[in-house]
């Protein structure tokens, strides 16, 4: 089986588009010197309606402690977030966005959009909707939620 033969199935499809996405995130986002998962982290923070912990956002990122750590790390390094003790927990670091941090969010926010526009060109409206509808049935599958499982 050839490359063009995996492409019809829809695991390295999926994984080919993902792989594409990113790396044209990637490249848009150099320019700020920082990377796609330290941005997902900012997003993270930005929405978190509660305090945040690297064990919380370990969580939301599907990584390892020591990933979290140099991800946290390197934001706090360029000022984007800052880690500060637990009122209630000494052990505990929270975790907040500094002025910052907040503001680059915005700029992420554009580069993302901008991305969003690149991928959804050349489909019709009808299309995207179709896209979107299968896209998210298939993503609810893979977590286990459609009925039946």
């Amino acid at each position: 089986m050839d490359a063009q033969d995996c492409l019809q199935h829809l695991g390295p499809l999926l994984g080919y588009c993902n792989h594409r996405v990113l790396q044209r995130l990637g490249d848009a986002l150099r320019q700020y010197d920082v990377t796609p998962i330290q941005c997902r982290t900012l997003t993270f923070l930005h929405e978190a309606r509660e305090p945040v912990n690297q064990r919380t956002l370990e969580q939301f990122l599907h990584v390892k402690p020591s990933t979290v750590n140099g991800i946290v790390t390197r934001l706090e390094e360029k000022g984007f977030l800052r880690r500060q003790c637990s009122a209630t927990d000494g052990r505990c670091r929270i975790l907040t966005l500094t002025e910052q941090g907040a503001a680059f969010y915005d700029v992420f926010c554009a580069v993302v959009a901008e991305n969003n526009d690149f991928m959804e060109q050349g489909f019709t409206p009808e299309e995207l909707d179709t896209l979107r509808r299968l896209l998210l049935r298939l993503a609810q599958r893979l977590a286990g939620k459609e009925e039946g499982q």
